[in-house]
């Protein structure tokens, strides 16, 4: 096992819960450093059941790195040149609309392009809570990371910002960085304001 899913093992352990019975591997979108891992951990915990954006899902079974923009990724140095996205089989295609049950809690599925082709984010409302898992469509401070590969569209994401700007979201849990536990909403739409004034959010990383 690696050091980091030998580590993420270790984490879920050590919060109390057991790694056999984790059932659903859900994941926002394509690229390697979110989908990398799905075909080890999916040895690793028995086979749950894997969703995916039906937009994207044919792509992961068969392992296409063109497709997620790995080739490039490679070619610019943020992945090792040996790195390989191993193909996986996706249970669930997953479309806007849909929900996810997981025990007694349910993830409504939103549609984010923008970022990614088939990328999603997940909305759970728990307690009076509305917990949004949001991938790379937003992060902390209302930051936002357009990249140079084929399917990072600002039409697209600006769609799908202006979705998010009406949910009202208590925790904002993006896929990178800072965690918001509270007034998660606010990042959204700071994210809005900049749109409304005919600008483009910040980007969460630098170019230097």
């Amino acid at each position: 096992m690696s050091s980091a899913r030998a580590a993420t093992v270790a984490n879920v352990k050590q919060d109390g819960f057991d790694p056999a019975r984790i059932r659903h591997l859900i994941l926002t979108h394509g690229h390697g450093d979110h989908a990398g891992g799905a075909a080890r951990f999916s040895k690793l915990l028995d086979a749950p059941a894997i969703h995916v954006s039906g937009v994207i899902a044919e792509s992961l079974r068969r392992g296409d790195e063109k497709a997620m923009s790995i080739d490039v990724a490679k070619q610019a140095g943020i992945y090792p040149l040996d790195y390989h996205l191993e193909p996986f089989p996706v249970d669930h295609e997953l479309e806007e609309g849909a929900t996810i049950e997981v025990g007694q809690l349910r993830l409504s599925v939103f549609d984010t392009p923008g970022h990614s082709d088939g990328h999603v984010s997940l909305l759970l409302e728990d307690g009076g809570r509305r917990i949004l898992f949001a991938g790379d469509v937003i992060f902390f401070g209302g930051k936002v990371l357009l990249q140079n590969i084929h399917d990072c569209r600002l039409d697209a994401l600006i769609s799908s910002l202006r979705k998010l700007r009406g949910l009202s979201v208590t925790d904002l849990l993006p896929g990178h960085l800072t965690l918001s536990l509270k007034e998660g909403q606010r990042h959204i739409e700071r994210a809005n304001l900049v749109l409304d004034r005919l600008l483009i959010p910040e980007q969460m990383v630098a170019a230097w």
